[in-house]
């Protein structure tokens, strides 16, 4: 049955909305956190924060399952291969082919720059000191009091909340995009949409510093490079891969700036 003009621009307009409202949710949620309720008790900026990261993931499948069930057989990042991608061109292509080692220097590379940023360039200055005291607070805020639940919280957001991220903007807000324009125009969109709310984050860390900029380019870039992965593959294994790697490294350099109130 072939959908009328109007039914097919209804479904436009929602899928606009859903875009918007996809794109723009979770910038909001880091402010509320990072920025509206600081001075608040730390509970309830936790209680507010969990609450914005339901709605944020639960979203998506609610509305794939409202109006595009079908794609739900390819959330599993195990997925195989849809049938009408299965025998596309860029399906055989060097890029496609060795997507996951591309991601793994990827999420390596980053790391090496992190660390080498921070050692070379950032410790023992003001802004590093800076930086200290506020990673310092906000992981005491989030009641972390030992090694080892600093431990399981990096092990979760490595394993666990790299995935949802993936699955958010690139295996819904990417692939959502794409009805709107071409690919490439969509990785780029969806890698500043990625970026966003990481402004928001790094600005409460760094100040709003030049290095808050900076650091927020690069985050666009490695939403851009996931999205790309995504696409070259159909499948959220590559860019989560790619990305467990990065979120890894942030808590080994993280444990290096709050190890101290663990002694």
């Amino acid at each position: 049955m072939i959908d009328s003009p109007t039914a097919a621009q209804a479904g436009r307009t929602r899928d606009i909305l859903a875009l918007a409202f996809a794109i723009t949710f979770p910038t909001l949620v880091t402010l509320i956190y990072f920025e509206w309720l600081e001075d608040a008790n730390a509970q309830f900026q936790q209680i507010a924060f969990a609450i914005g990261k339901i709605i944020q993931f639960g979203f998506p499948l609610a509305w794939v399952w409202l109006w595009y069930r079908n794609r739900l057989r390819t959330f599993s990042p195990f997925a195989k291969d849809t049938p009408e991608k299965v025998d596309r061109p860029s399906d055989h292509h060097w890029a496609s082919k060795h997507a996951n080692g591309i991601g793994v220097a990827f999420g390596f590379l980053v790391v090496a720059a992190m660390f080498g940023l921070y050692l070379f360039l950032i410790k023992g200055t003001a802004l590093g000191d800076q930086l200290t005291i506020l990673v310092q607070e906000k992981v005491i805020d989030m009641g972390i009091k030992n090694f080892w639940q600093y431990l399981a919280l990096g092990i979760f957001y490595s394993l666990c909340h790299s995935f949802l991220e993936e699955y958010y903007w690139r295996w819904f807000v990417f692939d959502l995009l794409k009805k709107f324009m071409r690919p490439e125009f969509a990785m780029l969109i969806s890698g500043l949409g990625f970026m966003a709310h990481h402004v928001v984050l790094l600005g409460a860390f760094f100040a709003w510093s030049a290095t808050t900029y900076l650091l927020s380019i690069c985050i666009a870039i490695g939403g851009v490079f996931w999205a790309w992965q995504y696409e070259k593959t159909d499948r959220l294994m590559a860019p989560w891969l790619s990305h467990m790697i990065v979120d890894a490294g942030i808590f080994s350099l993280g444990y290096l700036i709050v190890r101290s109130i663990f002694i």
